[in-house]
C-alpha cells in the first residue's frame, strides 16, 4: 500500500527547515493585511456568515477550517480562546434562521464560525507575529476549502445553465435493472425508521469535514511518502465537477419529486429521452461517494482510521442513493473514478497502470452511458451485477498495488 504524504504543504517533520523569503513574507502580509477588514465586514455584508449559519455543507466545510487551525497552526492559548469567542460571537450575530436540519447542527454552526475565528486569528499571527511562517502554511491549506467551494459553485452554476436537459430517465431505468430502484428502497428505509434518516443526515453533510480531518491527520503524522493529500482533493472536485458537464443528471428527489421515494415509476411508463429539470447536474459520477473512498484508501495507514472511515463510506453510499441526490450506478462509476484520481495522486511506479485503467473504466462506463443506454436498460439483473461487482473489485485491487 501507497505510503502518504501531503505534497508542497508537508508535514511537522519539515516545519522548523520552512522559511518563507522575505519579498514572498510581505506581498502576503500587505494582501492579508488588505483581506483582513474584508473578511470581517465583507463576511457579514455579502452574506458568508448567513450562508454558514444556514448552509450544512458550508457548516461543516468552516468546521474543518477549524479543525485545520487547531491542529496544524499551533496556536497559543491566548490566541485559540480569542478565536473561539469571537467565532461564538458570530454565532450570536448570524442566529439560525430556520428549523435545524439535523441533531447537532447548532455544534457544527459553532465549530464553523469559529473556524471563520481561526482564519482571522492566522491572517492577524501572518501579519503581526513572529511566527509568521506557520500561520502561512496553514492559512493557505485552509483558503484551500474556500477557494474550492467558490470556484465548484460557480462550475455547478455553469453547468445547470448550459445543460438544462438531464439524463435522469435512462440512469432510473438503469438502476431498476438490478432488481430494484435502489434509492426508492433505501429512501423509504429513511422514510419509516426517521431516526435513521436524521443520523445519515450529518453523516452526508459531514464530507468537508472528513476531508479536514483527513487532512491534519497527514500534516501532524504522516512520514515522508507518496500520496500527495491537497492534490487528491482538489483533482476530485474540479475534474468531477467537470464531468457533470459531460453526462448531467440530478438525482431521483428531483427527477421524481414527490413520488421519491414511495412511488417508484414503472420503467415501461417512461420515455428515454432527455428531461428538462431545474436543479443542478452533480448525479454522474457521485463525488460524495468517491471523496468517500478517497478517504477509506488513505486512512487505512491508521488501523482505527481505517475502520472508521469504511463505516463513514458504507453509510455515505447509503446517504447518498437514500436522500435522492444519487442513482446507484453514479456510486458504481464512483470506484474506477477515484482510482484515476488516487493514481495521480501518488508518486509510485505502479501509477501509470493505475491511472490508465481508472480512466479506461470511467470513459468506457460513460461511453455506455451515452451510446449504448437501450442495451444497458434491457441488461439481464445478473450481468448488471457482475459488471458492479467488477467495476467496485478491480479498482480496490489496483490501489492495493499502488
Amino acid at each position: 500500500m501507497a505510503r502518504f504524504d501531503c505534497g508542497l504543504l508537508n508535514s511537522a517533520h519539515t516545519r522548523a527547515d520552512l522559511q518563507i523569503p522575505a519579498p514572498v513574507s510581505y506581498c502576503a502580509k500587505a494582501v492579508l493585511l488588505s483581506c483582513l477588514p474584508l473578511l470581517i465586514y465583507g463576511g457579514y455584508k455579502y452574506g458568508l456568515y448567513r450562508l454558514i449559519a444556514i448552509n450544512p455543507a458550508a457548516q461543516f466545510t468552516y468546521f474543518g477550517i477549524a479543525v485545520l487551525y487547531f491542529l496544524g497552526s499551533s496556536p497559543s492559548r491566548l490566541e485559540s480562546i480569542l478565536a473561539v469567542m469571537g467565532g461564538l460571537g458570530l454565532v450570536f450575530i448570524c442566529p439560525l434562521a430556520r428549523p435545524s436540519d439535523f441533531a447537532g447542527e447548532a455544534l457544527v454552526r459553532a465549530g464553523a464560525f469559529v473556524g471563520i475565528g481561526g482564519l482571522i486569528a492566522m491572517c492577524a499571527r501572518a501579519i503581526w507575529s513572529r511566527d509568521k511562517d506557520l500561520a502561512l502554511e496553514t492559512l493557505a491549506r485552509s483558503l484551500i476549502f474556500v477557494v474550492l467551494g467558490i470556484v465548484l459553485g460557480t462550475m455547478l452554476g455553469a453547468a445547470s445553465g448550459l445543460r438544462p436537459l438531464k439524463y435522469d430517465h435512462f440512469l432510473y431505468s438503469i438502476d431498476v435493472r438490478f432488481g430494484a430502484a435502489i434509492s426508492f428502497v433505501v429512501g423509504g428505509l429513511f422514510r419509516d425508521w426517521p431516526l435513521i434518516g436524521r443520523f445519515e443526515i450529518v453523516v452526508y453533510h459531514s464530507l468537508p469535514l472528513a476531508f479536514a480531518i483527513l487532512y491534519a491527520a497527514h500534516i501532524r503524522r504522516a512520514k515522508q511518502g507518496s500520496v500527495d493529500i491537497l492534490t487528491m482533493m482538489w483533482l476530485n472536485a474540479i475534474v468531477g465537477y467537470g464531468l457533470y458537464f459531460l453526462y448531467p443528471a440530478a438525482g431521483p428527489l428531483y427527477a421524481f419529486g414527490a413520488a421519491f421515494p414511495g412511488a417508484p415509476p414503472a420503467p415501461a411508463h417512461l420515455s428515454l429521452q432527455l428531461i428538462r429539470l431545474n436543479a443542478f447536474p452533480n448525479a454522474m459520477p457521485s463525488l460524495h461517494m468517491a471523496g468517500v473512498v478517497l478517504i477509506w484508501w488513505n486512512a487505512r495507514h491508521w488501523k482505527l482510521g481505517g475502520i472508521v472511515a469504511l463505516a463513514f463510506m458504507l453509510l455515505t453510499a447509503l446517504a447518498a442513493v437514500g436522500f435522492g441526490e444519487h442513482y446507484f450506478i453514479d456510486l458504481l462509476i464512483a470506484f474506477p473514478y477515484a482510482l484515476a484520481i488516487q493514481a495521480i495522486s501518488t508518486k509510485s511506479d505502479r501509477r501509470f497502470q493505475a491511472l490508465a485503467l481508472g480512466i479506461a473504466m470511467t470513459a468506457c462506463w460513460f461511453l455506455a452511458l451515452l451510446f449504448m443506454p437501450k442495451e444497458l436498460c434491457a441488461a439481464p439483473v445478473w450481468l448488471m451485477w457482475a459488471l458492479a461487482i467488477v467495476t467496485v473489485a478491480i479498482p480496490l485491487i489496483a490501489n492495493a498495488k499502488l
